[in-house]
């Protein structure tokens, strides 16, 4: 019986992200805001991207606050129900996310 394929043998390369492309792993999350993002709130954002060494950004219909300025985090006027992008970026995006999502459902006072 004649073979329908042709069998070489082919080196796979093992791929292993290096520092420099795990450094700035991007995440994105579309949420609803459960609880009011005022400064309190908004101060506690900054600390955890200060902590985690991430950078965070929310984008709420036309208006986009970041984690390096509490004033344009409370001026996106958050309140519950309305909806977010949040986007972090940094090599420790999963932690900042669980902060951070813990703030936006309301489930912390913002003073840890």
């Amino acid at each position: 019986m004649k073979r329908a394929y042709k069998v070489t043998n082919h080196k796979v390369a093992a791929q292993v992200a290096t520092p420099a492309q795990t450094a700035h792993a991007e995440v994105s999350f579309i949420m609803v805001a459960k609880g009011v993002i005022g400064f309190r709130e908004s101060a506690h954002i900054v600390k955890v991207a200060e902590d985690t060494d991430t950078s965070i950004s929310i984008a709420s219909g036309k208006k986009f606050g970041t984690s390096k300025s509490i004033l344009s985090l409370v001026n996106l006027g958050l309140m519950a129900g309305k909806s977010l992008v949040l986007n972090i970026k940094g090599e420790r995006n999963e932690e900042a996310f669980r902060e951070v999502s813990k703030i936006i459902a309301g489930e912390t006072d913002g003073n840890s």
